[in-house]
């Protein structure tokens, strides 16, 4: 029971945590066209990287339990070369959203977005894309 629980956390963190990234970058790309930049678009940024960060935290917290304390024991993720690179693209994907994130939600005067953020909000969606297909692979036992 408390490993299907903990599957489902996993997966609901992960579904958010791609929702509120694209999100993110559609809500960047469509800021970066107008001409103003409006208080209320910060705030909605806030919020939607308050949302996103929510999602990260439960879908990292439910795959540590999977990994350490429910489910298949940890020797089998342990020892999985395609868990270590699931895990790798995962930080890889945080370290790329910090940025932007600092940049969108930290209060400004009208300052026009940088285009290094809108690259690294681009270049995190294919990272998503490859997540799903590692953490399949992982759980099938190819690897192993």
């Amino acid at each position: 029971m408390a490993e299907v629980l903990f599957r489902t956390l996993h997966l609901f963190g992960a579904l958010g945590m791609a929702a509120g990234m694209v999100v993110a970058a559609l809500a960047a790309g469509s800021l970066t066209t107008d001409s103003e930049h409006h208080g209320s678009a910060h705030l909605a940024f806030r919020k939607i990287y308050a949302w996103t960060a929510v999602a990260i935290a439960l879908s990292v917290g439910a795959g540590l339990v999977l990994w350490l304390a429910v489910g298949k024991p940890a020797a089998f993720f342990s020892n999985n070369p395609v868990f270590h690179a699931k895990v790798a693209l995962v930080l890889t994907l945080l370290a790329t959203l910090l940025y932007p994130a600092w940049f969108l939600c930290r209060p400004q005067s009208s300052q026009a977005i940088p285009a290094t953020v809108l690259r690294l909000q681009k270049s995190a969606l294919p990272l998503m894309l490859v997540i799903p297909v590692l953490a399949y692979l992982m759980a099938r036992g190819i690897g192993y």
